[in-house]
């Protein structure tokens, strides 16, 4: 049952969705204040190899790719500053009040503060700090992060709960019960493979205006991405040096290698969760493509659109995963505010009706890939 703000919520969904009108590829959305990229194209081909092609099994991605929707997609994975301000949302609050498959990240660059309440806990972000890249992220964790947004930021426990996921579900680890895919109506959600793939690797102009085709790698090329610091190489993994200093690059340190709709680091920082479910002899995996700044030199090849992406438990919070969020085509920010003032207008009336006749309520590694 959807109340007020979740009303409003699948009231600007429906709005953004059916919205023809011409914006620019990024936006900052102002409900979620993250920066997004418009992905079109709709009923793009999908990826069908590489030529002259691999083997049979070798790339997972032959027949995938194709979406036929325009969306969303973060141009950034989480930073932070976005993730800090969800964690405090989430974690300063009393102990018998804590939200579960929550834990604080410990590759982040916030730090501990005095919490506002006892039991609590609150971080803040160090000036510099806030667009450096969020690890130690679950798919669990993501998916709450979506039901938080979807529900404009409140600190109410159910905020939490449901929204683009039923946390509900969620049990088990490779053999989870977690709904498959985010609930219909979600403003924001855990990209799908396929999404993930188009924005990353698909290019509407590959061939020329308007003849699309796809990149075996994020940065618009057939050729394996040059790892190393920025400067030096094209994208955050696959180096080192003695102050670790791979962990401290800002999101956007790479700003020449983009994907063809605009999104960067998509190789490198942290690899990114999606939906994808990942089977193998009779259990299941939450998926995640692209490098990360763990990745080595060697392992550079999986930023490839035809390497096997990587799975792992949903509740799992390795140093290497992150998230880029995807979310419904926004309407015009003006639009959005007129039509959520409109729904609270709209909302005070029916309270008051149902007030006058003294009534209450409220308006409601191996396996094969899904």
């Amino acid at each position: 049952m959807l109340h007020g703000r979740g009303l409003a919520a699948v009231a600007i969904g429906a709005a953004a969705a059916g919205s023809a009108a011409s914006r620019s590829l990024a936006d900052i959305d102002p409900m979620s204040g993250l920066d997004f990229v418009r992905v079109s194209a709709v009923g793009n081909a999908p990826w069908m190899g590489t030529n002259p092609p691999m083997l049979p099994g070798q790339d997972r991605a032959i027949g995938r790719g194709q979406v036929n929707y325009e969306y969303h997609i973060g141009k950034f994975e989480v930073t932070t500053a976005q993730w800090t301000e969800f964690f405090n949302a989430a974690m300063d609050r009393p102990l018998n009040d804590r939200l579960p498959w929550i834990s604080p990240p410990t590759f982040w660059g916030a730090a501990p503060m005095t919490a506002t309440v006892p039991g609590g806990q609150r971080w803040t972000v160090p000036a510099g700090n806030e667009m450096r890249p969020v690890g130690n992220i679950s798919w669990r964790m993501a998916a709450m992060y979506c039901n938080w947004l979807h529900n404009g930021k409140s600190t109410d426990r159910s905020a939490f709960m449901n929204g683009a996921y039923d946390v509900s579900q969620f049990g088990g680890t490779t053999d989870f019960t977690d709904q498959l895919t985010h609930n219909a109506g979600a403003l924001y959600w855990i990209p799908t493979w396929d999404e993930w793939l188009k924005a990353a690797h698909y290019d509407p102009n590959r061939g020329g205006p308007g003849q699309g085709g796809w990149w075996e790698y994020s940065n618009r090329s057939n050729t394996q991405l040059v790892a190393g610091p920025p400067g030096a190489g094209q994208a955050n993994f696959g180096w080192r040096d003695a102050a670790n200093s791979q962990w401290t690059v800002l999101l956007g340190a790479y700003p020449d290698t983009t994907s063809p709709w605009g999104l960067l680091d998509v190789a490198g920082g942290t690899a990114e969760w999606t939906e994808g479910v990942l089977s193998f002899q009779g259990s299941r995996w939450r998926m995640y493509d692209g490098s990360s700044w763990g990745s080595t030199i060697g392992d550079g090849i999986s930023d490839a659109i035809f390497a096997a992406s990587g799975s792992d438990i949903p509740s799992i919070d390795f140093l290497n995963l992150g998230v880029r969020i995807a979310s419904t085509v926004p309407t015009p920010p003006q639009s959005a505010f007129v039509l959520i003032g409109s729904l609270s207008l709209l909302a005070r009336r029916r309270r008051r009706r149902y007030e006058a006749a003294g009534l209450s309520g409220g308006v409601g590694c191996r396996g094969s890939v899904h």
